[in-house]
């Protein structure tokens, strides 16, 4: 029995450790704040957009400004919104610690520097500041077709702007090259510390 209970206490700690990382797209014009972020497996990424009219899409360093083909990234769709910040997020679940390159496929966005990464590497040949540098000669920024691998909805982490009810994608959902659909468990973190006490009490009984 004690077992048992030491098991469930470990098996919930991945989800409790946890974080999101939020990232604002076009808050402070055409960029993502921040525009590279490190993040752990189990981690979430929260994209928030603002106005006018952003997404967010998957690529790979060789081809910025061109998703990934046949589905394997991320797309977000088209948000558009009117002032403040969007009532709904795009949030991407982080399955591995590859490097994860991604863009706003809004016209021109792209080749205007409108790019970011997921766990940068370290080499200089495949640096953030060279992907966005060769997204300046790519004629014209692409989208997926459907909103996948993520989901779209309210966010569950805070932001510094005042959500409006400004229209965003459709909520969809589907696996992806270094991310997954984030499932419901956010009630782990909040009753991790309940689960904790009542598995070491079991322990000391």
């Amino acid at each position: 029995m004690q077992f048992s209970k030491l098991h469930l206490v470990l098996s919930l700690l991945p989800a409790a450790l946890a974080d999101v990382k939020v990232i604002a797209v076009g808050e402070n014009g055409l960029t993502f704040s921040p525009n590279s972020t490190t993040a752990a497996v189990g981690d979430t990424l929260e994209f928030h957009f603002y106005p006018k009219a952003h997404s967010v899409a998957q690529s790979s360093f060789a081809s910025p400004c061109v998703p990934l083909s046949n589905g394997t990234g991320f797309w977000s769709g088209g948000f558009a919104t009117a002032s403040g910040e969007n009532k709904d997020v795009f949030s991407v679940l982080v399955n591995d610690t590859k490097p994860i390159w991604y863009y706003c496929a809004a016209p021109e966005h792209c080749q205007n520097g409108m790019g970011g990464v997921i766990n940068p590497p370290t080499d200089n040949a495949t640096s953030l500041t060279a992907y966005i540098a060769a997204a300046k000669n790519v004629p014209t920024s692409k989208g997926g077709t459907t909103v996948s691998g993520g989901t779209v909805g309210p966010a569950k982490a805070a932001s510094s702007g005042t959500p409006t009810s400004s229209s965003s994608a459709s909520p969809s959902a589907s696996k992806s090259a270094g991310v997954e659909v984030r499932a419901e468990a956010q009630w782990v973190v909040a009753a991790f510390g309940s689960v904790v006490a009542v598995g070491m009490g079991a322990l000391m009984i």
